[in-house]
């Protein structure tokens, strides 16, 4: 008689082993607040000790079920922002990046809380309890100022996606706007609109935050066959300032600049500098400075949000946490918008 086959464990099995229900296996290895950690603990050394696997076929049918009926919170999630960043007009990024955040948030049936780093963490000595005292089993990093801030957490407990570029000790999960697209997209515009000589004009760690992709996306015109773009020397100093500005523009005399900075469409105005008439203007993030007509790009911020979240949603059904062997990254396109600031060039 041919021997019977080895069943392989379920949750049940890890359940008589760690002495606890199904359920509370199930909840256990989706990292559920509900459960306390030293449980949590216990149903994974279970688990572990007797090499417990998760159906996927089971994984993906409870998900559907799940989705497609009103949710309650199963988590809270953390929102870290950096609030060394300026107030005002600069902060309308932030604003149409958390709209993005809580739609899917509400979609998913989790709540957010909205943690300062430096008024709310930086107080603590201990963080990581004021998150687990909230519930916070997942965390959004929203894009820090500089890196001279970390925040001090033991990351191992939380599942954690980035908004943009976090700083090389924390290699996380990353949502981002496709930089090197929009440049590359900016060259294809205005060269169908017959300008020729463009420069790049940036605070310097505006370009290391973005991995100097804009510059990337432009400085490759140089190099592709039969192009008529000439790039001029960028301008990207550690402090951008007017007086920097204007001196670059007598000096290179670009006839359109590309820029992230709002700021340097009001310098151009009060230097009687008037775009499209005297120079052209590009602004790459036109979601900080939705007050003026500028040609350029909307970064759709809300969908990174959104996208965030999305991905976020997937580590905590797993229970991921922690810094990941390979990190991935979502890349939001962002989308051109026509603008007042150019105008078709003479051939």
């Amino acid at each position: 008689m041919p021997p019977r086959p080895v069943r392989p464990p379920t949750q049940a099995d890890v359940a008589r082993r760690a002495g606890v229900t199904a359920t509370t296996v199930s909840l256990s290895l989706r990292n559920d607040p509900r459960i306390t950690a030293e449980t949590q603990r216990r149903v994974r050394a279970a688990a572990a000790e007797l090499a417990y696997k998760p159906d996927p076929v089971l994984s993906a049918l409870v998900a559907r079920r799940d989705s497609a009926r009103p949710r309650r919170s199963a988590a809270n999630i953390a929102v870290l922002v950096d609030d060394r960043w300026p107030l005002g007009t600069q902060m309308l990024w932030l604003d149409s990046m958390v709209s993005g955040l809580r739609t899917a948030s509400l979609r998913l049936g989790y709540d957010l809380d909205l943690i300062h780093l430096r008024r709310d963490l930086g107080p603590h000595r201990q963080p990581d309890h004021l998150l687990y005292s909230r519930g916070i089993r997942g965390v959004v990093l929203l894009p820090l100022q500089n890196y001279d801030l970390v925040p001090p957490l033991d990351w191992s407990r939380y599942a954690t996606v980035a908004i943009g570029n976090p700083p090389d000790s924390l290699p996380l999960h990353r949502v981002g706007s496709d930089a090197f697209t929009a440049a590359h997209v900016a060259c294809e515009r205005l060269r169908a609109l017959g300008y020729r000589r463009l420069g790049l004009v940036n605070p310097r760690l505006a370009e290391q935050r973005l991995r100097f992709e804009w510059l990337g996306g432009i400085a490759k015109e140089h190099f592709l066959p039969g192009s008529v773009m000439e790039i001029v020397p960028p301008h990207l100093p550690e402090t951008l300032e007017a007086r920097g500005l204007l001196a670059w523009l007598r000096r290179e005399a670009p006839e359109v600049v590309v820029t992230n900075e709002g700021r340097v469409f009001q310098w151009l105005k009060e230097a009687g500098i008037a775009p499209p008439k005297d120079i052209g203007l590009v602004l790459l993030n036109r979601d900080a400075l939705e007050s003026e007509n500028i040609s350029g790009f909307r970064q759709n911020l809300d969908a990174s949000g959104e996208a965030a979240i999305d991905l976020l949603h997937s580590l905590l059904l797993r229970g991921e946490t922690g810094f990941p062997a390979i990190p991935r990254e979502v890349l939001i396109r962002p989308h051109w918008i026509d603008g007042d600031t150019l105008r078709r060039l003479s051939p």
